[in-house]
């Protein structure tokens, strides 16, 4: 089909072609049974990335001109950053690798073995940079499904809420069924906790709390026209059931990151039944049940599920929060030593991927545990460890496009929803990725990827309110 046909085939009302929602679906589906680890030597990863790359043949024959321009600038954030990865692989002269900072020590075990002078690249493991390079392949294809398949803010959502829906369903599933392994998608894993797709249960918590967000925000706004009983009541219930899942993981992060999912949810019930209240009053019709009395309705089964968690002791993550000792655990012991990898590698970084095997120089014999550290539980640090100065710089670039697109919203437009969305969307990932790493998982990527596309879009126009 001609990309002029299939361009025709996407109406005005928020909706897309089956075509498109097949495309989603199943680039959806394969990354979410496949994408869950973050670990470089997963066995799915040998099916994921050439399926995403497979992905790219589709995508070509219906990308037109005009859909690049919708997501010029979050191809661009992914440009810069693969093409530092691949600057890090490039052989340097001797005397100008051994001048960077932190290489010394390699450098003394090179000058013993008789290998003073030959040419090395930035990276300290190559072949690990390689490898996260070669990682950016699924968050390419997820950015280009997402403006292949023309697909409306609504669509996009509700994948979205649908996965993260799926994602706690599963998770509770794995509660259930305690150690059993049936559920479980790989090796490394956090058996008997709320998983979900995921091999760590602090990204399914992560990914339940944005999908928390998600739904409020979807049941909320009149332009995604969630407006029947049924739909309604279908989404309650979705939001409950990924606040069940939230609340008997083991995640800290997740659980506090729920709290302020539950907070912007609130909020976002507020804003949306005050629209409809005046738009209604504007009509000269009277809502049927009002907003207050709607939102305590909401608010107390919310209270009334936390209150019987609590009253039997089921919330695990509660628990390891106000447990002794919990700020003794290895976050915490790992501070120093991030410290000490950023002074040495701040210029030019690692490489990125590197951290696994570079840790190993940094590492004190009081921190030579039974288990190993293959992250640094900071994913903010370990950029900068890895990726250097540029890294940061693409980072920095890449948060005033956001807060100037927030501002503008903020200031455009007559409703707070879109920026309250937004602005709660970024500071669960931040936050998160303060004391964890989601966004170095394909499936996470995915989903991080296609609300940096929505919001791109968002951001064209910061005063449309559909």
């Amino acid at each position: 089909m001609p990309k002029t046909e299939m361009k025709m085939t996407r109406d005005q009302n928020n909706s897309i072609a089956p075509s498109s929602w097949v495309l989603l679906g199943l680039f959806a589906a394969f990354v979410a049974l496949l994408g869950g680890s973050s670990r470089p030597d997963a066995a799915q990863i040998v099916l994921l990335r050439p399926m995403a790359a497979l992905y790219l043949i589709p995508i070509f024959i219906f990308l037109g001109r005009q859909d690049l321009s919708a997501i010029r600038a979050p191809l661009m954030f992914i440009g810069a950053l693969g093409l530092w990865m691949l600057l890090q692989l490039i052989p340097l002269p001797a005397g100008l690798w051994q001048a960077l900072p932190g290489r010394e020590p390699v450098a003394e075990i090179g000058a013993q073995i008789g290998l003073a002078d030959i040419w090395r690249p930035i990276s300290l493991v190559p072949t690990r940079t390689l490898n996260a390079s070669a990682s950016l392949i699924v968050p390419l294809a997820a950015l280009l499904v997402l403006a292949a398949a023309g697909a409306s803010r609504r669509a996009i959502l509700m994948v979205l809420a649908a996965l993260g829906s799926l994602n706690a369903l599963l998770g509770i599933l794995q509660v259930i069924g305690g150690s059993s392994q049936a559920l479980f998608f790989y090796e490394i894993t956090n058996f008997g906790s709320a998983v979900g797709f995921f091999a760590n249960h602090n990204h399914s918590a992560v990914f339940s709390s944005l999908t928390l967000v998600i739904i409020a925000f979807l049941a909320t706004q009149p332009e995604f026209r969630f407006d029947r009983a049924w739909q309604k009541t279908l989404l309650a219930a979705l939001f409950l059931l990924v606040l069940l899942a939230a609340l008997v993981g083991l995640s800290r992060a997740g659980l506090l990151t729920t709290v302020l999912a539950l907070g912007a949810s609130a909020l976002l019930f507020r804003i949306g039944w005050a629209k409809g209240h005046r738009r209604r009053g504007q009509g000269g019709g009277q809502p049927s049940i009002k907003p207050v009395w709607a939102l305590a309705v909401l608010a107390a089964s919310i209270a009334g599920v936390i209150a019987i968690f609590l009253m039997f002791d089921r919330i695990p993550a509660l628990n390891r929060v106000t447990e002794s000792g919990t700020f003794d655990d290895l976050r915490w012991s790992l501070l120093p030593i991030l410290g000490e990898m950023i002074a040495a590698y701040w210029l030019t970084g690692a490489g990125f991927g590197s951290f696994e095997e570079v840790y190993h120089i940094h590492e004190p014999a009081s921190l030579m545990l039974p288990s190993y550290v293959n992250q640094a539980h900071n994913d903010w640090a370990q950029l900068l460890i890895e990726g250097g100065v540029p890294a940061l710089a693409i980072l920095a670039i890449f948060t005033v496009w956001v807060g100037r697109g927030i501002l503008a919203m903020w200031r455009r437009n007559s409703s707070l929803a879109r920026p309250v969305f937004w602005l709660t969307v970024a500071a669960i990932i931040v936050f998160a990725s303060l004391a964890d790493y989601p966004l170095r998982t394909p499936l996470f990527q995915m989903a991080a990827i296609w609300l940096v596309g929505l919001f791109a879009i968002d951001r064209r126009n910061p005063a449309i309110s559909g």
